[in-house]
């Protein structure tokens, strides 16, 4: 088809029509003669039927104007933002108070003890994993100079 910025002719266009109407364009060719229907001016009963058969509307006009808001909505949609904000900002104040309130319970074979006991207790059972962990390094470190030793004395047996 010819380049939509050239001027086609009455007798191009009904020839396109009637090819159209024959079924000998393709999907390609058929948007094409649509939109230089769309565009051109020319009246012609082949031409006329060839529009309406497309449903081409002559005064096709889109809609660009926003869709008119009331002032009701508009005020929802504030009060539904300053909710959300203010809930969170309650919530957020609320699990801070809590955080300074917080208590931990200690019982030891089934009595109750004091914080300080509870302190003291945790202290020691940081340092016995502490000497765990010391003794689990020592134990791989051992157990690599081990593999390093095997490993030297197969080298030197070849």
């Amino acid at each position: 088809m010819k380049d939509v910025n050239n001027q086609f002719t009455l007798l191009e266009i009904e020839h396109l029509c009637q090819l159209y109407h024959d079924c000998q364009l393709t999907l390609l060719e058929e948007s094409e003669l649509e939109y230089v229907l769309m565009q051109c001016n020319y009246d012609s009963p082949l031409v006329n039927q060839t529009k309406e058969f497309m449903a081409i509307s002559r005064s096709l006009k889109l809609n660009t104007s926003k869709p008119q808001k009331n002032a009701w909505s508009r005020l929802l949609r504030v009060a539904a933002c300053v909710a959300i904000v203010s809930g969170t900002f309650v919530i957020f104040q609320y699990i801070n108070l809590n955080r300074d309130n917080d208590k931990c319970i200690v019982y030891v074979s089934g009595e109750r003890v004091s914080s300080d006991i509870a302190h003291q207790i945790a202290e020691a059972d940081v340092a016995k994993m502490q000497q765990f962990m010391q003794t689990i390094n020592e134990q791989q470190a051992h157990e690599e100079a081990k593999v390093e030793q095997f490993m030297n004395h197969i080298n030197q047996l070849k």
